[in-house]
């Protein structure tokens, strides 16, 4: 078993050495049909309309994204951020297609999987992608009934009605985490350390926190700045306001290595970034529950300011300590 094939650089390798173009990835943040990437194809379709790649070798592609839709449904194998590994060509036959998807399943059997485990189901498939209509057959697949992802090949992809080039495509992708989740046995969120005394929800936004911090997005209230916001602000709720532990901070610490790597960037990331965030969003739960508890005098506290300091006018504002002392526990 080569689990170690999938690092970033040796699956990299993998596909180099089968003749594919491997692109670097792109940012998470799309704004286009959608706010965050989704899956691997959205890059590798943008740049071929954009006559940027060479139609006829084999695409690579390990893709950060964000499935906002999966916010709500946190577990071991579903996360808001994971890669897409994703394979394509375009106007290919689809004998063509079938080789990208034995590619990725000699992948599977080199890494440990059986092929009597690997099943799998295919279905037409008709999407609007953004401004395309996209028709074709899509096969999922399965290992021991977790599904690793699916391959599509596309027979008619038209935007108004009207053919742009693109006569058939083939979509490739895997879900990078499910696949070693499946093959080390260990949790589906496990970046480098075993990260088992962890909740999954709390690994999942630490995540996607660390992937966008990663990927330069900022707190707003507006765009993929808002859903850093709201995300912290769920982790908040998660944690009932109380600071990061030292094993929440190391995994997020992981997180960002982890993001850096498939990401492919070499950059010193600032922290402070989603600390700050958090404890402002903390804040602001904080005096929320008070609120509810009838004191009805904070709401001219300001949130951006530290723990330490946030203590020091609650007491002021005459909050009883023993209810300060329970609702603000601070990591010494």
């Amino acid at each position: 078993m080569k689990k170690d094939l999938l690092s970033a650089q040796d699956l990299k390798k993998y596909f180099l050495d089968r003749g594919y173009n491997c692109l670097q990835p792109h940012q998470v943040v799309n704004n286009k049909d959608t706010v965050f990437l989704t899956a691997g194809i959205q890059p590798i379709v943008s740049l071929y309309r954009k006559n940027l790649l060479d139609s006829n070798k084999k695409i690579y592609i390990s893709q950060p994204v964000i499935r906002t839709q999966f916010k709500d449904s946190t577990c071991e194998g579903t996360s808001i951020a994971f890669v897409n590994s994703t394979t394509s060509g375009f106007n290919i036959s689809e004998m063509e297609h079938n080789i990208l998807v034995k590619d990725f399943l000699n992948l599977f059997y080199e890494l440990g999987m059986k092929q009597s485990d690997i099943s799998s189901k295919t279905e037409n498939y008709e999407r609007l992608w953004g401004d395309l209509i996209v028709t074709g057959k899509t096969t999922f697949h399965y290992y021991k009934d977790i599904e690793l992802g699916d391959t599509t090949f596309f027979t008619s992809i038209k935007r108004d009605g009207k053919n742009i080039g693109i006569d058939s495509m083939s979509d490739v992708g895997f879900g990078l985490e499910r696949i070693r989740w499946c093959v080390s046995g260990k949790s589906y969120f496990d970046m480098y350390e075993n990260s088992s005394e962890l909740e999954s929800e709390v690994k999942a936004y630490l995540s996607v926190l660390a992937l966008l911090a990663v990927n330069n997005v900022l707190p707003s209230n507006k765009n993929s700045g808002y859903r850093a916001r709201s995300f912290s602000k769920t982790l908040v709720r998660i944690l009932h306001g109380r600071d990061f532990s030292e094993r929440e901070e190391a995994y997020l610490i992981e997180c960002v290595k982890y993001w850096k790597d498939w990401q492919e960037i070499n950059k010193d990331i600032d922290l402070s970034l989603i600390k700050n965030e958090y404890i402002r969003n903390c804040n602001r739960y904080i005096i929320d529950q008070l609120a509810k508890e009838g004191y009805d005098n904070l709401s001219g506290i300001n949130i951006n300011i530290s723990r330490e300091e946030l203590v020091k006018r609650l007491l002021a504002s005459s909050v009883d300590e023993n209810i300060v002392k329970k609702m603000i526990k601070i990591r010494k």
